[in-house]
């Protein structure tokens, strides 16, 4: 890709950044509105990303990742004990999926259904120390990945959950405990 479709591609996805902050429902983002605060044709838009929905979630994903990168300083202290760095690294980032819940149902759905699986890839370092380096590559992923999925479908399907369960993922308390209670099962 050429530096111009570079910086092109760039532009849009931070101005449906800057439109995901501002807008209450992100569904009513058009193509036809981004290409205008753009200042491009809408037929550059569809061919650097193909769909409304890769596009905003791209745009999603961007945010969220801009999130880990600072979640990564997370305090020092909590390096010694990978156990409880992941636990609060979940909890952050359902802290932030709370807080932004607008995003949640498209990002997570996309991400199911036609997404990389890439954000499971942010645990498996903590995996690992966890593990004490026992497990392979593969496995940390399966772990990393079965981490992620229930807290996914735990957001999407919070009604139901609530229902099953009793636990209310809204609230923080409740959310934390669960949270605690899903690394507790999957590493001991």
């Amino acid at each position: 890709m050429r530096n111009n479709d570079l910086a092109t591609k760039e532009k849009i996805i931070n101005t449906v950044v800057d439109m995901l902050h501002e807008m209450d429902d992100p569904s009513k983002i058009t193509i036809r509105q981004i290409a205008k605060r753009v200042g491009i044709g809408i037929g550059l838009i569809n061919y650097h990303f193909q769909t409304r929905e890769a596009l905003i979630n791209m745009a999603i994903v961007r945010i969220m990742e801009d999130v880990a990168l600072k979640l990564n300083d997370i305090e020092k202290a909590r390096f010694d004990n990978p156990e409880l760095k992941l636990k609060d690294t979940l909890k952050e980032l359902s802290d932030l999926a709370i807080q932004n819940s607008k995003f949640l149902n498209i990002s997570a759905q996309y991400e199911l259904l036609h997404g990389e699986i890439q954000t499971p890839l942010y645990y498996v370092p903590l995996l690992s120390k966890i593990y004490n380096n026992q497990k392979d590559e593969s496995e940390l992923r399966i772990i990393a990945l079965q981490l992620h999925s229930i807290m996914q479908v735990v957001f999407l399907r919070s009604s139901a959950f609530q229902a099953y369960s009793g636990i209310d993922i809204y609230n923080k308390q409740q959310r934390d405990k669960f949270i605690d209670m899903c690394v507790d099962n999957l590493i001991k």
